[in-house]
């Protein structure tokens, strides 16, 4: 096991990387407040159907799929990867867009009805922006950063996302279970205002980054250059746990209309949720300054087949239920975010040095559009099986867990857990941890 390392935690606390800090700082709180977290338990109480929740919550995964058009839009804006991302980033602000919405239905001066779809469409255009923001963020850090700064700022940026998700999600379920029954709808308006102030900071991070220039995509990369073999099946074994990905419906929404939990318990969950995504980032984010990316990612798909048993097994009439899901979703995001981790260090070492645009979009793309074939199969098998709810659920968790053990033996891996392509973990830390 690869534990953190202090040094290199000391290196991205340097005034150098204090964008990037602020950029994780200010997604923990859209994450945590304006998104899945909240706006499941607050779309069932206005009544809203499980199909049209779990529509919503898919859009951003598909709609991630326009990252396969970085290329053409960069070369439209002249290389302005800085505008693009900026632009973008005025998203993760949303909170105040949905406090005024709940605010008007609590008032009364909103009908539910109305704001229903409002709040639907905010969340889904807002968090499918989210989505292509945080891509481009990503993009930018492997244009500008060299390949040893950008391993260090990475896992580390998500890692401080995640912990301090934690931390604002396990307390927010026992504040809104007591604000709810207090005040209504106003609980909810209450967290999406401190998501809104806390958000303002990313944009203005992200003015702040290191300016990458004009990122110029050149047409025959795009037209006439084949990628990679290793590169293509690299895409396609994550393609094929991607609809995987979107066969598995909201825990929070399983939890709240077959379980029958609170809306606290839904935002613990998601409070749970990004404890995994730490833990796996925490440990992971070390191993790959030297390790096997490809091997990661492949434990990564067997342990999220295993989320996705977990939670098959969290049937009604299991009186563990909630405990199995919450293992289910602590294993679904540390495995998720140790892969993304993977995923994104694959991708970078496969893709050529010239192509990386042309790669990360195509990607992107791909899975993006496999996770959203998956949600809508999810949506329709929930509407079709109404009156059988629990066991649409259940067959769901168990396709998404074939999904993944086929992708783990579709995927492949390097000759021994050490990388040939990764240059030696003791050299990876810039500046002599100056940062």
């Amino acid at each position: 096991m690869h534990l953190p390392r202090p040094k290199r935690w000391r290196a991205f606390a340097s005034a150098d990387y204090r964008p990037f800090q602020t950029i994780a700082v200010g997604q923990a709180f859209t994450a945590s407040y304006a998104s899945d977290a909240l706006f499941v338990p607050l779309l069932l109480r206005l009544g809203a159907l499980p199909a049209l929740v779990i529509v919503v919550g898919a859009a951003p995964v598909a709609g991630a799929a326009l990252q396969a058009f970085a290329p053409q839009i960069l070369r439209r804006l002249k290389g302005d990867l800085r505008s693009l991302t900026l632009g973008l980033a005025l998203a993760e602000i949303r909170g105040f867009v949905l406090a005024a919405i709940v605010a008007g239905v609590a008032a009364g001066a909103v009908d539910q009805l109305l704001g229903m779809a409002l709040i639907s469409l905010t969340v889904a255009i807002g968090q499918t922006a989210g989505v292509l923001s945080s891509s481009n963020i990503t993009l930018w850090t492997a244009v500008v950063l060299p390949d040893a700064e950008r391993r260090l700022v990475g896992p580390r940026m998500g890692a401080l996302t995640m912990a301090l998700s934690t931390a604002l999600l396990l307390p927010a379920g026992f504040v809104l279970d007591a604000g709810t029954q207090a005040i209504g709808l106003w609980a909810y308006v209450a967290f999406f205002i401190v998501s809104g102030v806390a958000s303002t900071v990313t944009p203005l991070a992200v003015s702040r980054l290191p300016r990458p220039g004009r990122v110029l995509v050149a047409r025959e990369t795009a037209e006439g250059t084949e990628m990679p073999l290793a590169f293509r099946n690299f895409t396609n074994a994550s393609a094929i746990a991607s609809v995987g990905q979107g066969l598995v419906p909201a825990l929070s929404l399983y939890a709240l209309r077959v379980l029958g939990m609170s809306a606290g318990f839904a935002v613990v969950l998601s409070g749970v949720a990004a404890a995994g995504a730490l833990g796996g980032s925490l440990v992971v984010g070390s191993f790959l300054l030297g390790g096997s990316s490809s091997r990661v990612l492949r434990a990564s798909f067997l342990l999220r087949a295993l989320a996705g048993v977990c939670c098959a097994a969290a049937i009604p009439m299991n009186p563990l239920a909630p405990a199995f899901l919450l293992v289910g979703s602590a294993l679904f995001n540390g495995a998720g975010n140790a892969g993304a981790l993977a995923t994104n260090e694959r991708l970078y070492r496969l893709a050529p040095p010239n192509a990386r645009v042309h790669c990360q979009s195509r990607f992107v793309g791909t899975t993006a559009a496999a996770a959203g074939a998956g949600a809508v199969v999810c949506a329709a098998a929930l509407t079709l099986a109404a009156p059988a709810a629990w066991a649409a659920y259940t067959l769901l968790f168990a396709g998404s867990a074939v999904s993944r053990t086929i992708a783990t033996f579709r995927t492949e891996v390097s000759p021994s857990w050490t990388s040939p392509s990764a240059p030696p973990a003791e050299t990876s830390i810039p500046r002599d941890d100056a940062g």
